[in-house]
Formats: structure tokens, C-alpha cells, sequence
């Protein structure tokens, strides 16, 4: 890896750092600016083909839908074959797959009336809570997605809410998600009165909403500015942090429901449109340049995208929507100081968009920067509640890293406060490796390569059972040919980018 040369800590700094690190860890400015950029999709319980599914441009999937009863119960997941191997293939892809529960009907018949009655008594909610959660373990899935479409102020809001509460305190770290309607006229942006169903209490229970700015009417049910609106509803007037509000794309057209790639292999010219004739019949949907210009909004004012529904797409590569969402997420990384060419450039990149790291300012990253201890830490801590949750929900206060420091307190990343002169020195690369050695359970660091001996570091230094840990998982790699170490050495950006999306994707370990 490429070094500078930079003034070493005081020995005394590095006893003292070494001395609160040393606490055995438990078990357990671009946008997104607090988390991963999302680029979430919806997957039907009635499809059954998997092989046009492009999991390396996608971060979450939602299998739709768990379908309630008005007992309290749900019925039997529907293509659960399917949906098990569809949780493996993504986990696989390193994506995460949610329950959605509900949808906006069953057999044709709305299922709002279902869940008021499903929801109506403390013990239904409690017995409906359970099926949930069951099944949710049953399959292995990373968490809930909950479509109640929708509850009302006039009724069920209050169930609703004690329905999500429930699901929250049983999901013990797994996400929980719910879609919620764009909540605003679409041509002016006026809130609509039913949007205070989804009370704040929810809104701070959940990771993040779903918000379906599709739908608004059949002449241009999905325009830009509806989104705009929609966007502004939940992120500013309801006060959500911009990361928890995922924008909802439609890969379908309206009147008719007539998916995308159907209106792309009748017309291929219709991928630059967004309305045309299909069978007779003038309908509104999304393009190629609409999408990306939602998306580019999506991900500079808000936490990513949703799309309803993923096998609407176009087979096409060309063609495809998710392709064109993909294009914009990768041209949004903007760092004039990486070099594409550079070996740390995938690492910057995917960084990034998981919402680990971000940008100096100016639109630079600072590759050959040294880490800070404040900013080490932090790290460690996203990378801890990003592979828990999901996403990092932390929202930065003053100063900015509180929030991570009092994090890393809580989950035993650190054993004790770090002083403000201490968190602002520059950190080594054994006092870093320490740290994220532990933002990680040991389950998910096996052994994969053999390294006996690490040439430059002592077995009686403290932290190197800790750096031995990562160099056989692939983590940690050495300086030069030996494998030597550096442990005294500070840490650059460029590699902190590189160690950090080791840790999460252990597809980018070294073998």
C-alpha cells in the first residue's frame, strides 16, 4: 500500500490509547451521509424466475408479500422454495432480504379491512406481532417490511403504531421498514390529512419508509415533481433524516399496470419516453432519463431508492431501469482526487456508497489524509451498526463523532471516553486495527487464509491476537512481500477505505 511519512505518536499518546482499547470487545459529504446508499426493490411472491435478477446493483430486496388473516395470524408464506433460495442467492451477493407484509390487496380483495381486524385487540396485535417475527426467523430473513395500506386517522392509526412498536422491540436488530404513500397532492405538494397515520413514534422506530410516489392519478401518475413533493413531505415537513427516507420508483405504467419491459419490447424507443401507445391505449410511466433524474435527486437529497417491482424490468441491459439506476450511483461518488486507475479507487468508491466513509470537502476524499482517532472510532462503529442493522442510523450531533463515540461505549469498541485532544491525533495502524477487530462478532471473521507469524509485531504487544485475527480473514494484508505490518505507522484514508469494505463484503477479502 502507498505510505507518507508522518510524524509518529508519542509513546505516551500510544499507551494511552492502547490502555482503552484494550477491553475485549462482545459478541454482539455525500449523501447518505449517516448510511448506506439504498437501492431497494420489491420482489412478488407470484414470480418465480430469479436468473434476470441483478444483485450487484442492489442492497436490499423486499420478498411481497406475508399475507395477514383477520385471526391475528399469517397465512402460509406462497413460493416459500423460492423465497429461501432467493434469501441465499442475495445473501451470497451480500443483500439483504425483508418480509413484506401486506400489500394493497389479496385474491383481488383491498386488505386494509384485514388488518384493522387482525389489529383491533391488544391480543391480536401481540399473536400478529409473533406470526411475523416466526416466520421472519423460520426463513432467515434480515427484517420486516410492513405495506398496511393504510391505516387511518379516523380508526387504526393507533393500532398500527402499537403493531409497529411490537415488531420493533421483537426484531432485536434486524431492520424494520414500512412503505407509507407519498402523502401530498401532486401538483402542488400539499400534505394530505391521512399521512399523520404514520405517527412519529413509528417514524423513529423504523429504519427507513418506503415512500410510493407513484400512483398519484393515471396521466403522469409518477412525475419528477410529485417526487420532489414527496420527498420534501417526509424528509422536511415530517422531519425524518434524509437517510431514512427511500424514494419509491415505479417500473410500471398507468391505466393498465403494463410493466416497463413490456412497453420496451412492443417499442424499444419507448426506454427514452416517458409516456406511449400500448395496444391501443396512451399510458404514463417512467424512462430511462426520469428514473435517472429521480435517482440523482433520491441520492444527493435523500437516503436512495425503492422500486416497485423489480421484475417489471427490462430483460435487456440496455434497456433496463435498474441498469440506469445503477449508472447514477456509481457517477455519484464525487472524488476529483481518485484516480480510477488507483488501487484504493473500488475501495473509495464502495466506501462510499455503504455509507462508511465520505469526502474532505470540495468534492476530495484525501486519499494520502491520516485517520484520526475520532475518525477511526466512527468508523468502527458504522461498520458495527451497518452489519446489525443494515444501514447506520446515527445521526452526527456536536461534536460531530458524539454519537459514534457513545456508540462504540455501548457494543465495548472502546472501554472507556477518549479525550478531545486524543481524538483528534492521528491514529496508528495497531490502535486502528484493534478498533476494527472489534466492530465485528468472530463468527464473521473466519480464517481464511494461514498466517502463522506476522514479521514486524510481537505476540506479547498488546492488540496482536487482534491484528492476526484480520490477517487470516483476509482483512489485513501487509505493507510489502513479508506481510510486514507497520504497526506504528498512521493510517491513510485510502486505507481505511480498503480495511473497512473488507470487513463488511467479504467478497473483497484477500484469499
Amino acid at each position: 500500500m502507498d505510505r507518507i511519512k508522518r510524524p509518529a505518536l508519542t509513546l505516551a499518546l500510544c499507551a494511552f490509547l492502547l490502555a482503552l482499547f484494550a477491553a475485549a470487545a462482545p459478541a454482539t459529504d455525500a449523501h447518505a451521509p449517516n448510511g448506506q446508499v439504498k437501492v431497494t426493490a420489491y420482489y412478488p411472491s407470484w414470480r418465480t424466475g430469479r436468473d434476470t435478477l441483478q444483485y450487484d446493483k442492489l442492497t436490499h430486496i423486499y420478498y411481497a408479500f406475508a399475507i395477514p388473516t383477520p385471526e391475528g395470524g399469517l397465512r402460509p408464506l406462497e413460493n416459500a422454495a423460492n423465497a429461501r433460495a432467493l434469501i441465499r442467492e442475495a445473501h451470497a451477493h451480500g443483500v439483504k432480504v425483508l418480509l413484506a407484509v401486506g400489500g394493497w390487496s389479496y385474491q383481488n380483495v383491498p386488505l386494509e379491512d384485514t388488518f384493522a381486524a387482525a389489529t383491533a385487540t391488544p391480543e391480536k396485535r401481540a399473536a400478529l406481532t409473533e406470526a411475523i417475527l416466526s416466520m421472519c426467523a423460520q426463513y432467515g430473513f434480515d427484517g420486516v417490511d410492513m405495506d398496511w395500506e393504510y391505516p387511518r386517522t379516523s380508526g387504526t392509526y393507533r393500532q398500527y403504531e402499537d403493531l409497529m412498536l411490537r415488531l420493533r422491540a421483537g426484531l432485536q436488530g434486524k431492520l424494520l421498514t414500512t412503505a407509507v404513500p407519498g402523502g401530498v397532492s401532486p401538483d402542488t405538494g400539499t400534505p394530505y390529512a391521512s399521512s399523520m397515520a404514520f405517527t412519529d413514534a413509528v417514524l423513529e422506530a423504523v429504519d427507513w419508509v418506503n415512500v410510493m410516489a407513484y400512483d398519484a392519478n393515471n396521466a403522469q401518475h409518477a412525475s419528477y415533481d410529485y417526487a420532489v413533493h414527496a420527498g420534501n413531505y417526509w424528509h422536511e415537513t415530517r422531519g425524518l433524516p434524509a437517510e431514512k427516507v427511500v424514494l419509491g420508483l415505479p417500473f410500471y405504467a398507468r391505466p393498465g399496470s403494463v410493466s416497463y419491459g413490456a412497453l420496451v419490447r412492443a417499442d424499444p424507443a419507448a426506454a427514452r419516453r416517458d409516456t406511449s401507445v400500448y395496444n391501443g391505449q396512451t399510458v404514463w410511466y417512467n424512462g430511462i432519463p426520469t428514473i435517472q433524474a429521480k435517482t440523482r435527486y433520491a441520492l444527493e437529497q435523500l437516503g436512495g431508492v425503492m422500486i416497485w417491482e423489480i421484475s417489471q424490468d427490462a430483460a435487456d441491459s440496455n434497456l433496463s431501469l435498474l441498469t440506469a439506476i445503477h449508472q447514477v450511483v456509481e457517477a455519484l461518488a464525487p472524488f476529483d482526487d481518485v484516480s480510477p486507475s488507483a488501487w484504493y479507487a473500488p475501495s473509495v468508491r464502495a466506501a462510499w456508497h455503504l455509507g462508511l466513509m465520505r469526502g474532505t470537502g470540495g468534492n476530495l476524499f484525501s486519499p494520502a489524509g491520516t485517520v484520526t482517532a475520532a475518525e477511526a472510532v466512527s468508523l468502527s462503529a458504522r461498520i458495527h451498526v451497518i452489519y446489525e442493522k443494515g444501514t447506520d442510523p446515527l445521526v452526527q450531533g456536536v461534536p460531530w463523532y458524539q454519537v459514534y463515540l457513545d456508540y462504540a461505549l455501548q457494543t465495548g469498541i472502546l472501554s472507556a471516553s477518549l479525550t478531545t485532544q486524543t481524538l483528534a491525533a492521528p491514529i496508528t495502524r495497531l490502535q486502528c486495527a484493534i478498533l476494527l477487530r472489534r466492530s465485528l462478532p468472530q463468527e464473521a471473521l473466519a480464517p481464511i487464509r494461514t498466517v502463522d507469524t506476522i514479521p514486524d509485531l510481537s505476540p506479547q504487544r498488546e492488540g496482536y491476537a487482534d491484528v492476526l485475527t484480520l490477517y487470516r480473514a483476509g482483512i489485513l494484508t501487509g505493507t510489502d512481500a513479508n506481510g510486514a505490518f507497520r504497526p506504528d505507522a498512521v493510517l491513510t484514508r485510502a486505507e481505511a477505505a480498503a480495511l473497512a469494505v473488507r470487513l463488511l463484503d467479504p467478497d473483497q477479502r484477500a484469499a
